[in-house]
């Protein structure tokens, strides 16, 4: 914006990045508006890069007023610089344990990479059980169980173990996290986006045996029945029956 109206004359409008690489020039002759006003105006063909530095140069026969007095023109570097905006959200680049992971063990962390940097704002990390959407635990992302604030990495250690063989789901608010500059992390809002199974890391065990142990005077036809602490599938091995007399097998069963 000049101090009076100008006429485009002949030369060039430059723009450099911070580091002298020309990125566009444009023909005052052709590539502006507002010549014969006050306002000169230059839309660049491509946006600007974020969170990147850019200087201007006019060249000094570019614009003239109406008595055909020249404006000195921009040669130096620091009269118009300015910096492009950081104006990308964060996003999630991986999960761990990953979407859709199964047979998990029960004292994990969840860990989640960022595109880059964020730091904790406010707002919770809640943890959900698939089967009924109960909550699981939620998490205060202030609280000192998150961890990483100020890197692309977030840890999350739950306070208690989660349940075998149980599927479950997280979700973040989207005032959880921010980047450098503001932009906020939009949250996860859904089940399917990290969502998760634990395995079953229990041996079965004999809840009960027919006939009892110890017991006397069965009949001679009674069957042997096992009830487990769940259900078991038949692998490999032997069920062998012994004389307790004198430890003789009496039968052995595949």
């Amino acid at each position: 914006t000049f101090d009076e109206a100008v006429d485009a004359e002949t030369g060039y409008v430059r723009l450099y990045k911070s580091d002298d690489t020309l990125i566009e020039q444009f023909d005052v002759t052709s590539d502006i508006s507002g010549s014969g006003t006050d306002t000169i105006t230059v839309n660049p063909s491509v946006n600007l890069s974020e969170q990147t530095s850019y200087y201007i140069k006019i060249d000094a026969t570019a614009f003239d007023d109406v008595a055909g007095n020249s404006f000195a023109g921009i040669s130096d570097k620091t009269t118009w610089n300015f910096t492009a905006a950081d104006e990308t959200i964060p996003t999630t680049l991986t999960f761990s344990p990953t979407d859709d992971a199964s047979s998990l063990a029960t004292d994990f962390n969840l860990v989640i990479g960022f595109s880059e940097a964020v730091n904790v704002q406010t707002g919770n990390i809640v943890i959900y059980k698939a089967g009924d959407d109960s909550i699981f635990e939620t998490i205060d992302v202030t609280s000192g169980i998150v961890t990483g604030s100020g890197t692309d990495t977030i840890t999350v250690n739950p306070s208690v173990n989660l349940s075998e063989q149980t599927s479950y789901y997280i979700k973040i608010d989207a005032t959880a996290f921010d980047d450098a500059t503001g932009n906020s992390f939009p949250g996860i809002s859904d089940k399917t986006t990290w969502n998760f199974t634990t395995g079953d890391f229990t041996s079965p065990t004999v809840s009960n045996f027919s006939p009892l142990d110890d017991m006397i005077d069965l009949t001679i036809k009674s069957n042997l029945v096992l009830t487990f602490s769940e259900a078991v599938n038949v692998k490999s091995g032997n069920i062998v029956i012994y004389k307790t007399s004198d430890d003789s097998v009496f039968e052995t069963i595949d």
